[in-house]
């Protein structure tokens, strides 16, 4: 049971600010409280015998403060004011039923009657909490006034003034309680308990009595002692008995309340390689529900509004929160206090486990991102030796061809210059380095150099347009380069172009870099070629666009936004 804070017993209670005097229904409870208390003081009989029979008109006073701690707690609080007016009427009844000169209580035990009233107050309640306090009181109601009735037949004053007493501090002492701790215990968990104590307290007397017997009857010296030590003995074995039944009942109603070393290699056997390790997580909740005695339990990477029923705790791992731990509880007022207590106690090591599975999905994300990156580098590596090799590889062919067909002389010098930077170019696609024709240069130089290498006395006429070419730098020049040299190699083998010509020119929102010819037209298939650079442009911000051509051809764009100064 866990005390509530002031301020905190009820939603209706107002914080008062800290120079606030003592409210005003206190004062007045008070009062009322004096006025029926006072006049008892003085018209209580000197008799001894008599005294004690009116030991219980004081007693009530213990009764009518609980009601005043309630009030203050709880405004407007029943339970406080019944307990106020009882306090007070049943003195000032009792005193002045005893004017006339009748010595003693008048009515007897009927005293205590009015306890009754106070019970009767605490119906109906509004919540779990309350409802079990409302039992206790009504419970300690009950046994007082059946004691004092009790007492009262045993013996006429006396032991009905303690009595009576007894059961009106038990009574206050319960009440004050009922303000002051916000979540009691279920009735039947005490009375369990009072049942196991009553229970080894009977088999002690029991085997004690009979063990007396027999040594009595078989005339053993002191028989007492014998029995004496067989009833102490009978105890200290039954203890241990009831303890593990108590310790069953709680563990069936709220769970172990632990987690075993079972459980803990349970939950990191679960992050094996193979396994998926979302799994550990369900696992996980399986062995908080056990522990805690929850209806369900889930448990999330995320954070996650509460829901009706659904208790939802925090998972954090240091200062970071890697999940929620939402518990089901099998009542629908929420948790026990003692399962909720299970569940803090529990929840960092679900974080840790949280924080685990995090971890294993981000590295089974990593091992896949690490597959795709692989894959992505042998489409690079073949896009590379398609865009770079090919046109190059294609210029030369073409000048071989040419000069065979014309009977002329190969250029040996020049292809052998080619032929090393296609080496330098394979080395480079190797080590993923920017094309040999754009080492040391800019666009433009290398735009004229691969438009030069398509140039042959009989073939297509491949001119670099325009004055000055825009500069572009970085990966821009290199998707710009490439797509500029497979658009031609596309224009001069499929197209039976005999004229293509290659710009550049700044637009509104970057960098155009245009191949337009007049071949056979028509629409444009991409091959490997363009599907790769269309990869590469989206991956620099830019697209590919592609048209009829004012030459009778077809025209393919390449746009790069905010390249161009």
């Amino acid at each position: 049971m866990t005390a509530v804070p002031a301020g905190a017993t009820d939603a209706r209670r107002t914080s008062p600010s800290p120079t606030s005097d003592v409210p005003g229904e206190v004062l007045l409870a008070l009062g009322l409280l004096a006025l029926g208390v006072l006049p008892a003081l003085f018209v209580l009989p000197h008799d001894r015998l008599a005294a004690s029979a009116d030991l219980p008109l004081l007693a009530w006073l213990p009764l009518g403060i609980a009601g005043v701690v309630a009030i203050d707690r709880v405004p407007r609080g029943m339970v406080g004011w019944t307990a106020v007016a009882v306090a007070t009427a049943t003195p000032v009844a009792v005193v002045v039923s005893t004017l006339p000169g009748v010595r003693g209580p008048a009515g007897g035990p009927g005293w205590v009657l009015p306890l009754l009233a106070v019970a009767a107050a605490t119906v109906p309640a509004r919540s779990r909490a309350q409802r079990r306090w409302r039992t206790w009181i009504a419970l300690s109601v009950l046994a007082g006034v059946v004691a004092s009735f009790a007492a009262w037949e045993v013996d006429e004053h006396t032991t009905f003034g303690v009595v009576a007493s007894l059961a009106l501090l038990g009574v206050a002492a319960t009440l004050v309680a009922s303000v002051l701790v916000r979540h009691p215990r279920p009735v039947r968990e005490p009375l369990l308990e009072a049942g196991l104590v009553v229970g080894v307290l009977a088999v002690g007397v029991a085997a004690g009595g009979a063990t007396w017997s027999f040594a009595v009857h078989e005339r053993i010296f002191a028989a007492e002692v014998v029995g004496a030590l067989a009833a102490a003995v009978s105890i200290m074995m039954a203890t241990p008995a009831a303890i593990t039944l108590r310790r069953r009942y709680l563990a069936r109603r709220y769970g172990t309340g632990l987690l075993s070393v079972a459980d803990l290699a349970t939950l990191s056997g679960d992050l094996g390689r193979d396994a998926d390790p979302r799994t550990l997580l369900a696992t996980a909740g399986e062995l908080v529900g056990a522990a805690s005695g929850a209806e369900a339990v889930e448990i999330v990477l995320d954070e996650v509004d509460g829901r009706p029923g659904w208790a939802a705790f925090p998972l954090v791992v240091g200062d970071e929160r890697v999940g929620t731990l939402s518990v089901l509880a099998s009542h629908t007022e929420g948790l026990e206090p003692r399962q909720e207590r299970v569940v803090r106690q529990l929840a960092p090591t679900v974080a840790l486990a949280a924080r685990a599975v995090d971890l294993a999905v981000a590295a089974r994300h990593a091992r896949s991102d690490v597959i795709h990156q692989r894959d992505a580098e042998r489409a690079r590596i073949l896009a590379d030796l398609h865009d770079d090799l090919g046109p190059a590889l294609a210029g030369m062919g073409m000048r071989v061809e040419a000069a065979r067909a014309s009977g002329g002389d190969v250029d040996l010098a020049a292809l052998g210059a080619e032929i090393a930077g296609c080496r330098a170019d394979l080395r480079r696609i190797v080590s993923a380095l920017t094309p040999q024709v754009l080492v040391g240069t800019d666009l433009r130089s290398a735009l004229t150099s691969m438009v030069g290498s398509f140039a042959t006395a009989d073939g297509p006429g491949v001119t670099l347009v325009g004055t000055e070419v825009v500069e572009v730098e970085g990966p821009r020049a290199i998707v710009a380069y490439r797509f500029a040299a497979e658009a031609v190699t596309n224009a001069v083998r499929h197209a039976d172009a005999s004229r293509v010509e290659v710009r550049v020119t700044r637009s509104a929102g970057g960098v155009v870099v245009s191949v337009e010819d007049d071949g056979r037209g028509g629409p444009v298939v991409p091959g490997v070629g363009l599907t790769s650079l269309d990869a590469r442009a989206r991956e620099v911000g830019g697209s590919l666009e592609s048209g009829p051509s004012e030459l009778g051809g077809v025209v393919v764009r390449l746009v790069l936004p905010g390249a161009a100064p």
